[in-house]
């Protein structure tokens, strides 16, 4: 099978897409998973009404609600559901894959060297079935604080992990990204700037709403803008990792011109999400903020 660069597989997925572009350069998706209850065509198809043409996916162990992939899935029946997806007629821009439904279970940098054994293995069929429907790039959690640890120790087995996933992609022209997160080992901006520092080679999934709801200013996240491969969108505010239009604190505008001016060329994903239980996910309408962030955007095309 012919391999492809990653910038070549993300030129594809690029030229594929057919809807809002931000300044020129960066193409718009949406994150499926908003739509909780639709099913994955139909979540494809508001975007698609929105003039949004390109669609980011999710997958999460178990039985999650439509129209999240059961992780399984991909592991299991990889070339039917590439298919699948094929089918959609819309180009996926990345898959958010999780190993467990919480962040220690399978977290990469596990204390157990058979969980990271069998992360990887099943990471090897993650990016067969990502190479089999065009996906550029995968994001990745890097894992938490380890109980009985030291921090840095904890660290340097993320970027262990982190090197070799992103070395299996590469191989097959796909990014591995990782995503810092509330509750992961990569919390404050400062950490995960001076991680990426560390390991240049490696990538952002970059969404400021998880830094900004832990008190930190849109200041002091955007020097994360130049490691960053694929970006999340939503409001957000301190305390709040998903807030409404009128609630939130980030200046859009500014973070688009902060990506402009660091030649990004990736994907915007737009990504509210409905979630009960976690960060009060619940209590913004996801339609409406969708709208109200596409709106934005349009408006900086």
């Amino acid at each position: 099978m012919e391999r492809s660069e990653p910038s070549s597989l993300l030129a594809r997925a690029r030229s594929r897409t057919r809807g809002l572009t931000v300044a020129g350069t960066m193409p718009v998706s949406g994150s499926t998973w908003s739509f909780v209850g639709a099913t994955l065509p139909e979540a494809v198809r508001i975007y698609r009404a929105l003039g949004i043409g390109a669609a980011d996916l999710i997958a999460v162990p178990g039985n999650p609600d439509s129209p999240m992939l059961a992780s399984e899935q991909i592991l299991r029946r990889p070339r039917k559901l590439a298919r699948e997806i094929l089918d959609l007629g819309a180009p996926v821009s990345n898959l958010n894959y999780n190993f467990a439904p919480n962040f220690h279970e399978r977290a990469i940098n596990h204390k157990d060297a058979g969980v990271r054994k069998r992360n990887r293995k099943d990471y090897r069929s993650v990016i067969q079935f990502c190479r089999a429907c065009r996906i550029p790039s995968v994001t990745v959690l890097p894992g938490i604080v380890q109980e009985g640890w030291t921090r840095e120790k904890a660290l340097a087995l993320t970027a262990e992990e982190l090197h070799h996933m992103s070395a299996m992609s590469r191989k097959e022209g796909i990014t591995t990204t990782f995503e810092a997160h509330v509750g992961s080992i990569l919390e404050s901006p400062l950490d995960t700037l001076t991680f990426v520092q560390s390991n240049p080679e490696l990538k952002l999934t970059l969404d400021y709403g998880h830094f900004i709801c832990l008190g930190y200013s849109q200041e002091q996240v955007d020097p994360l803008v130049s490691y960053t491969a694929h970006v999340h969108l939503r409001q957000a505010a301190p305390q709040k990792l998903q807030a409404r239009w009128d609630e939130g604190t980030l200046d859009f505008t500014g973070i688009i011109g902060k990506l402009a001016s660091a030649t990004y060329t990736g994907f915007l994903s737009l990504e509210y999400e409905h979630m009960e239980g976690w960060m009060d996910l619940d209590k913004a309408d996801v339609f409406t903020e969708t709208v109200k962030m596409r709106n934005l955007l349009r408006s900086l095309a």
